[in-house]
């Protein structure tokens, strides 16, 4: 496909939005010399396991801070102050040093852009969060799982002093989420263990579950060891299309027991996970109505890829079309402020910046999703697809891929190399961090800082990282092309590699803004 068509076509689905998002601590950012003094504030130190921003952001507004540290500091607090807009410093104190999943994302992000300079997209030194499929055992048998789990362990997976020697990796990478997923975690004996270490580092955890081991003394007992949000999955609003689709009788009434539980937990939050595709599309309203009366914090939508065993239903893929159509009504839900709506497909950014003005709310990428133009500063540098750059999945053996939907991208092995290490020498490193290095419209599309498309999806219709999305309504006519050559099923697919220019880990020049 052409590399250069006019720009118009590409954005002609919605509008161009006006992109001009700016915060002054940008421009403040670009300064060497104020990347030096961030390697200052976050280089490690002797003797102590907190590198002075740390130090510094703790003993902001904070009057038991010890005298030298308020005088060392005094230059960053008043920069804190001269940033906080209409926050107090009690209230910005607790946004940052309060919450410690917070403080431990600034400090990485801090260490990234004092290492590469202010990219756009953001570049880290290290993943933001982990998905890690902690387990390949799962007691139910989803037509889409794209990891194929089995009723038996894997025999080769991590052991339980592996993973705990991992997650102090993490923590001492200022990793600041980690969300368990498998197969089914909660079936594992290792996951109160493994949350206890992550809950002594301050991460934020989750767990993405079926919700059928969910039982009222299950959630109190992982809520008390920092669980904070449990998602579960439902396929449905109808029990028996749900149960017939899990391959379980009875799966959809004790999923939504699960939920109510969590819902009825101090201290956990509830999401409900809906994998679209044509079979339920025109129940998402009404799953999202279910979720609110339920009490649930967040309706997640998980943009089908067609992997794992999700392969042999692709031809129940959305259409452009209909995810164009999806996403919108889903921002439309948003907006509502009823609930919270999360999506992974990095579309959905474009769609709230294209249907709502500067005030409204706009996705985050896997952060979530905020309002004003200080959330879409932050959507730029999160950059939408997050694959192998935000964040990396770590399987059950240790295996490290870019995202969970490309089982077979392997990174490399934390029985082999630190996490660090294999997330640094990334053999797509630049096909993931450097949008303008994509092929057709991904590549030069208004929009790619914000969305990039589904390097998954990319990978699982042409086994290529850097072709075009199939699944945006921008690339239509390679979604149409697919469908008049047969290629429904992804692994009917021609197969073709990446350029082995754009193969090089790390060795090119980071974009800065």
């Amino acid at each position: 496909m052409d590399k250069n068509p006019k720009t118009e076509n590409i954005n002609s689905a919605s509008g161009i939005a006006s992109l001009q998002y700016e915060h002054p601590l940008e421009r403040w950012l670009q300064h060497g010399w104020v990347r030096q003094i961030l390697r200052w504030l976050t280089q490690d130190r002797p003797g102590t396991t907190k590198p002075h921003l740390e130090c510094a952001l703790r003993s902001y507004a904070d009057p038991q801070a010890p005298i030298h540290q308020r005088t060392l500091y005094w230059p960053i607090h008043q920069a804190m102050n001269s940033l906080r807009g209409s926050l107090t410093p009690q209230q910005l104190a607790e946004k940052i040093a309060g919450h410690p999943p917070t403080l431990r994302g600034i400090i990485a992000t801090a260490k990234s852009i004092a290492h590469y300079g202010l990219t756009t997209p953001q570049q880290w030194l290290n993943p933001l969060f982990v998905v890690w499929n902690f387990t390949n055992r799962c007691n139910l048998r989803c037509q889409h799982c794209y990891q194929k789990s089995s009723a038996k362990i894997d025999n080769d997976e991590l052991n339980l002093e592996e993973k705990l020697r991992l997650i102090d990796q993490l923590g001492a990478n200022y990793v600041a989420m980690v969300a368990f997923a498998g197969g089914e975690p909660t079936i594992s004996p290792h996951l109160e263990p493994a949350l206890e270490r992550c809950k002594k580092y301050g991460m934020h955890t989750t767990i993405a579950t079926h919700g059928m081991s969910m039982t009222p003394d299950r959630c109190r007992k992982l809520a008390d060891l920092g669980l904070r949000y449990v998602e579960v999955s439902l396929d449905s609003i109808h029990p028996e299309k749900h149960d017939k689709f899990r391959g379980v009788p009875g799966a959809w009434q004790k999923a939504v027991a699960g939920i109510k539980n969590v819902v009825a937990t101090d201290g956990m939050r509830a999401g409900i996970a809906m994998c679209v595709h044509k079979d339920n599309l025109d129940e998402v309203d009404e799953m999202i109505d279910f979720a609110i009366k339920l009490g649930v914090s967040c309706f997640a939508h998980f943009n089908f890829i067609p992997v794992g065993r999700g392969a042999e239903m692709a031809q129940q893929d959305l259409t452009p079309q209909q995810r164009e159509k999806l996403l919108e009504n889903l921002h439309r839900r948003m907006e509502d402020r009823q609930i919270g709506i999360i999506s992974t497909a990095p579309q959905f950014g474009r769609i709230c910046l294209t249907h709502s003005d500067a005030e409204g709310l706009i996705s985050c990428s896997h952060a979530g999703n905020a309002a004003g133009a200080k959330a879409r500063v932050v959507a730029k540098y999160l950059g939408g697809c997050g694959a192998g750059r935000t964040y990396v999945c770590l399987q059950p053996n240790g295996n490290v891929t870019p995202c969970v939907y490309m089982p077979q991208r392997t990174m490399g092995n934390i029985r082999e190399k630190s996490l660090t290490k294999i997330f640094q020498q990334s053999p797509w490193w630049d096909l993931l961090c450097h949008r303008d290095e994509r092929e057709t419209n991904c590549g030069i599309c208004d929009y790619r800082y914000y969305c990039g498309g589904c390097r998954a999806r990319s990978d699982a219709y042409f086994n290529r990282l850097d072709h075009a999305d199939p699944g945006c309504v921008n690339n239509t006519d390679l979604w149409n092309h697919l469908m008049q050559n047969g290629s429904h099923n992804p692994k009917d697919s021609k197969t073709i590699e990446e350029s082995p220019t754009k193969n090089t880990g790390r060795k090119s020049s980071p974009q800065t803004t």
